[in-house]
């Protein structure tokens, strides 16, 4: 009797084992694939930037100093690193107020009057964020600087007031030149959230005799606050995070980046660099917990099943302010694009004119900056692939199986997207740096791991938006017909998010090409991005060099975002959600 219960036990062991081998394991693997890279890559840097803020801090030292809180009381018994906490506050919040009273209203216009050249306009409306911010901020010194043109001109029209405009450097010149750097991050969000908003509320409303200020009021704003919320975020993250900007126009009112950047690069002390690096952390991740409270307490979700296309305004009066405040908006936010369009033809801006013109700017490009190009070119490509696949597979790992731990992936995948890129720099540093095991510093690998880190969250919030809108049933016959998980993905998953991969791999290309606030702690002598090079032209007062090579970023960078809204409209938006 044992032995007959011994061979039936036997047979039911191997039975389950052939089970256990039989099933498919491939989007385990794939899962486990990008879970083990974030882990060593991003989860490992920032704690070891964690342990490091709580080293005594030590110039040119990358070994254990001993435990201490040296550092904060350092941060925290100084004036100019408390000025400059200040500063970072101040200037993070006007920004992200003043981008949401610019963005927001040029975001409806577009979305609900009826005016002409829609996608020239969207296309026009991200060229300043996907130019690098501190060339921005140069064209701001030849525009409003001490003799600056456009400054010069304004306060002859305005002096008989008794009245005269600031020079751009300081807080004001910050504000001003981040504010139309990133308040395309709220037009487009602002956009895309007013334009997929279900119209059927709306119609009912103004039927029941509701006014168009109540509608927008109780019924438009409260549907698209999510969006503003996440919009919000990203542009105080952005605000705070931003190194190039008060570098240029900053002068004395210093920031915590600039202070990151004073800390290794001057110094070598990455401790207290990391000190630093993390109470800018934990400034972000409190406006992201205020954020994320907000939204809550006001998501609503249209439950319908139909959509009706909403009505455009067509009265003149609504269309001559609409595409005169988006005109407005453009001219001033484009200026720079202008002005360094312009100078890439001349050797330099002296005083209110540019002189010697001049075609070497360009000509001198392929001896120059054939190396950088390449570099660019070669990284952010590499990179956007990088990140489409693994956010895309990421995407629908986690929202097609929901493992467990989906949570946590999320917050992992997220997490460089609510951190500024000096920071994600420090963590690296600390990491892969001097003493490292594995020394990357300077090199190819270490920036193309960077901006992995930094952009895959576009391409997967990107495909995870479009998941949710899509309903499983294809994917679902294809595995009842016998197919395994892979297979389904690749030929039926795939071609269904593409145009979202697509969308996100275009946002994450071009904002790769103007990258410097990562780059700057990382890049090494045979490494270095047309970015670096701008900014160092910059820097020797090479001015016509380096407008040349953002004109040439610009052309690339605005026929890649033209060509995708002339054919996906703002499918773009979708990967700029939080």
């Amino acid at each position: 009797m044992s032995r007959k219960y011994s061979i039936t036990e036997n047979g039911a062991e191997k039975s389950k084992l052939k089970k256990f081998l039989q099933k498919d394991f491939s989007q385990f693997i794939v899962f486990a694939v990008p879970m083990i890279f974030l882990a060593i890559f991003l989860l490992y840097p920032l704690a070891i930037t964690l342990v490091r803020a709580f080293w005594r801090p030590d110039s040119f030292n990358f070994k254990f100093t001993g435990w201490s809180l040296e550092g904060f009381e350092q941060f925290f018994t100084t004036k100019l690193y408390l000025r400059s906490l200040r500063n970072s506050i101040v200037l993070s919040v006007s920004v992200t107020l003043l981008t949401l009273v610019i963005g927001v209203p040029m975001g409806y216009c577009v979305a609900r009057v009826k005016i002409p050249g829609k996608k020239l306009l969207v296309s026009l409306g991200i060229l300043p964020i996907i130019m690098p911010s501190f060339v921005g901020a140069y064209t701001w010194v030849i525009l409003l600087g001490n003799k600056g043109v456009l400054r010069a001109a304004i306060n002859w029209f305005i002096s008989p007031f008794g009245i005269t405009i600031p020079s751009i450097y300081g807080m004001f010149g910050m504000i001003l030149a981040m504010t139309l750097t990133y308040f395309p991050f709220v037009f487009q969000m602002s956009y895309g959230a007013v334009s997929s908003a279900n119209a059927l509320l709306e119609e009912a409303a103004m039927l029941m005799g509701a006014k168009r200020s109540y509608i927008m009021r109780t019924i438009t704003l409260p549907l698209i606050i999510p969006s503003l919320g996440a919009a919000a975020l990203l542009v105080f993250v952005r605000a705070i995070g931003n190194f190039g900007i008060p570098a240029v126009v900053g002068g004395n009112n210093y920031v915590l980046p600039t202070l990151i950047s004073f800390a290794y690069q001057g110094d070598g002390d990455i401790n207290f660099a990391s000190t630093i690096s993390l109470i800018n952390v934990l400034i972000t991740g409190l406006v992201l917990y205020v954020q994320k409270y907000v939204v809550a307490k006001r998501e609503y979700e249209t439950i319908s099943a139909t959509h009706t296309d909403i009505k455009l305004h067509e009265s003149l009066g609504a269309r001559l302010f609409a595409s005169i405040f988006c005109l407005i908006i453009l001219i001033f936010s484009l200026l720079p694009q202008v002005t360094i369009i312009v100078m890439s033809f001349f050797r330099n801006w002296t005083g209110l004119l540019p002189v010697g013109f001049t075609f070497e700017n360009y000509l001198s490009i392929p001896k120059n900056s054939s190396k950088e190009m390449f570099n660019s070119f070669f990284l952010s490509i590499s990179a956007t692939v990088m990140c489409a696949v693994f956010g895309s597979i990421l995407a629908y790992i986690a929202e097609r199986k929901k493992p467990k731990g989906a949570a946590l992936l999320d917050m992992s995948i997220m997490a460089p997207f609510i951190l500024p890129g000096t920071v994600v720099s420090i963590a690296l540093l600390s990491a892969f740096g001097a003493n490292s095991i594995f020394k990357m510093t300077g090199t190819y690998a270490i920036l193309l791991i960077s901006y992995m880190i930094r952009r895959t969250p576009y391409v997967y919030r990107s495909v995870s938006a479009n998941l949710t809108q899509l309903n499983p049933s294809l994917e679902e016959a294809s595995t009842i017909s016998g197919a395994t998980w892979f297979y389904t993905f690749r030929r039926v998953s795939v071609p269904l998010i593409m145009p979202a991969i697509i969308s996100g791999s275009v946002m994450t290309l071009t904002t790769l090409l103007q990258e410097l606030s990562t780059t700057i702690l990382l890049y090494g002598p045979k490494t270095r991005t047309v970015p670096i090079q701008i900014y160092n032209k910059v820097l020797e007062n090479n001015l016509g060099q380096a407008s040349a090579l953002s004109t040439i970023l610009l052309i690339v960078v605005f026929t890649i975002i033209y060509g995708m809204n002339s054919r996906k409209g703002s499918d773009v938006s979708s990967a700029l959600k939080m």
